[in-house]
């Protein structure tokens, strides 16, 4: 089974105090997160210390963590620069896995470049005001620390919601704007978020939370996936509202994939997308396939199908990573016009594949050609397939019938 972590801010939204303290929640060493936190001063200018209180607290009678980090600095603000300079310096010195140092970086150079892409500055000048606080760089770099204790940056598949962004208005250096504020919006149109207003007129996902969820790279699911040996962790915002519990709650577990290990097969998570159509012709349905592929999808079927009102029309199935399934999405809807695509997060169990190069002579001129292997985990090989495009140009160079060139090669295999 592999690790996954569902982050549900569908109701409460998200910050970076609230992220770290369900992570303390679920059980990350609040000592590691403490010192590593600690460190910050030393490479953040104006900033002389910083106070870090965990506790339990309540929140509409639901039991969370909360952490509340409280620096000793100059009010003046810092540029992008600094700011992630200061990170990159910090994570450097953390005893944590190199993965676990580039997540705490690019939570930072993530809202560095949301602002520089705001103001139209280069980030080396744009000057952060409340984001460039040293609790940003707390959150950063104490949320990195506990996702490394708690074995979620490798081989953890990240899942999240639709964030809660709240409504109404807040006040910043900038005067008063709507919320969501910039940088929020920002940072979910860079990364393609599901994001819902309400369900107060509060502020309730901050920059830094978005962040966090734009650097986990997640993917997007109305519903939790299929997982078992859960745990969970609550982390409290600072306002305690009356109608919701002002909570983010993040649960772990495993997924629940077949055990692919026992017949020695490699287990993976993968987005399966499919959306219907029914008025795009057969041309752009074969651009579509192509550009898909072109762009890393897995795997690409056209299903017919009778859609309503006795129409024929098709659906159009993509295989890809989770990471790409927002781009191959907007893919889908920019080359067929369709209005929207289902994404189901699934597990699937393969064979380990790789391509290697073989040679065959005709006539006394050697050809190469791409051979596809796959193997199980044990290295037996289950199959060997060559590259019907290779056998098609050597056909063609050779002026013989392909069916030719094909028997001879697979006689050779």
């Amino acid at each position: 089974m592999s690790r996954m972590a569902f982050i549900d801010c569908q109701v409460a939204g998200i910050s970076g105090d609230m992220f770290l303290g369900a992570l303390l929640d679920l059980g990350a060493d609040p000592d590691r997160v403490v010192k590593a936190v600690k460190l910050i001063p030393k490479f953040l200018r104006g900033c002389s210390g910083i106070e870090v209180n965990i506790s339990k607290t309540t929140r509409c009678e639901l039991k969370a963590t909360q952490i509340q980090i409280v620096p000793n600095e100059v009010d003046e603000p810092r540029s992008g620069k600094e700011v992630l300079d200061a990170t990159i310096a910090c994570a450097k010195e953390l005893p944590i896995s190199q993965e676990a140092k580039e997540f705490a970086i690019k939570i930072v150079r993530t809202i560095t470049d949301a602002e520089s892409k705001i103001h139209g500055e280069h980030q080396d000048y744009t000057h952060l005001h409340e984001i460039g606080s040293a609790d940003t760089l707390a959150d950063a770099i104490g949320s990195a620390v506990a996702c490394d204790d708690l074995g979620l940056i490798k081989d953890c598949q990240w899942f999240c919601s639709s964030i809660a962004v709240g409504g109404g208005q807040v006040v910043s250096v900038h005067g008063t704007m709507s919320v969501p504020p910039p940088a929020v919006l920002e940072i979910a149109k860079s990364n393609n978020f599901l994001l819902r207003g309400g369900p107060l007129n509060f502020e309730l996902t901050t920059p830094t939370g978005a962040s966090i969820i734009a650097s986990l790279g997640v993917v997007f699911t109305n519903f939790l996936p299929s997982i078992r040996n859960i745990r969970v962790g609550y982390g409290a915002g600072m306002k305690n509202f009356p109608t919701i519990p002002n909570v983010l709650r993040i649960i772990i577990g495993d997924s629940e994939a077949p055990n692919g290990k026992s017949y020695n097969l490699i287990e993976e998570m993968v987005a399966v997308l499919e959306t219907n159509i029914d008025d795009v012709s057969g041309e752009i349905i074969g651009q579509t396939v192509d550009v898909l592929f072109e762009k890393g999808a897995k795997d690409v079927s056209v299903i017919p199908v009778v859609t309503k009102k006795g129409r024929p029309g098709q659906i159009i199935k993509v295989i890809s990573s989770l990471e790409d399934a927002p781009k191959l999405s907007r893919i889908l809807i920019d080359e067929t016009g369709s209005l929207g695509v289902r994404i189901t997060p699934t597990p699937r169990l393969v064979l380990k594949r790789e391509i290697n190069t073989a040679c065959i002579n005709i006539e006394g001129k050697s050809y190469e050609f791409k051979l596809k292997i796959a193997r199980d985990t044990s290295g037996k090989v289950i199959r060997i397939k060559p590259e019907f495009e290779d056998l098609k140009k050597i056909a063609k160079e050779t002026n013989l019938p392909l069916r030719h060139i094909i028997a001879k090669v697979l006689k050779k295999c």
